[in-house]
């Protein structure tokens, strides 16, 4: 099982949020240009984190105090119960989503998401270790590269998501879960999907007896 972090993990877009709060204005021309499908999200992203104005600890601070989905706690209860792997997959940074699980005890999730650093100027930069050149989408961690099946784990594959960066996954995936921008755009395109607003829905859609899915 796979799920996106900003917008479904947490209430809020945790990246947009961080943008909103401590980043010049210009981050709103480089999101729109992505919009407009003129850019990549990487470079959309990278352009983006050089204009946060904060450090480190600053960053931490703020992301400690974002609202979640308490859902999420549900979600990964059941999932150890019934012995179901749940990994986050995030076209966000890895420092908001590591402070979000580190305050609600869930650093035992396995995450891929966009890193962050600063250079000894004390310049923030992001990179892609979970990039692939054959991206479709030109995203910061590909999500469809990251939760094909293999020989390895050919179960079935359960996602769950709310935003744009999960649209090219979700065309792709056994099991959908979707809200939000991602639910909207899945019904323009014919994409079926189990509707959710809280990731205790999914816990119960998923698990109980009378709703499981195969």
């Amino acid at each position: 099982m796979f799920c996106d972090f900003d917008g479904t993990i947490t209430r809020v877009d945790a990246t947009d949020a961080v943008l909103e709060t401590f980043a010049l204005p210009a981050w709103r021309d480089w999101e729109q240009r992505w919009v407009n499908g003129e850019i990549t999200s990487q470079v959309c992203l990278s352009r983006q984190i050089e204009l946060i104005q904060a450090d480190r600890d600053t960053l931490i601070r703020f992301a400690d105090n974002l609202p979640i989905d308490e859902g999420i706690i549900a979600l990964d209860r059941r999932c150890a119960e019934e012995g179901v792997p749940l990994t986050i997959v995030s076209d966000g940074i890895d420092l908001l989503v590591e402070t979000v699980l580190r305050r609600h005890n869930l650093l035992h999730l396995p995450v891929y998401s966009n890193h962050l650093q600063w250079d000894k100027a004390g310049r923030p930069s992001l990179s892609f270790p979970f990039a692939v050149l054959e991206c479709e989408s030109g995203a910061g961690t590909c999500k469809c590269a990251l939760t094909r099946p293999s020989v390895l784990s050919p179960s079935r594959t359960v996602y769950i998501g709310d935003g744009r960066s999960d649209q090219c996954v979700s065309a792709k995936i056994q099991t959908l879960f979707a809200k939000g921008i991602l639910r909207t755009w899945c019904e323009a395109q014919g994409i079926t999907y189990l509707p959710f607003e809280t990731l205790t829905d999914v816990a119960e859609q998923i698990f109980s007896k009378e709703t499981k899915i195969p």
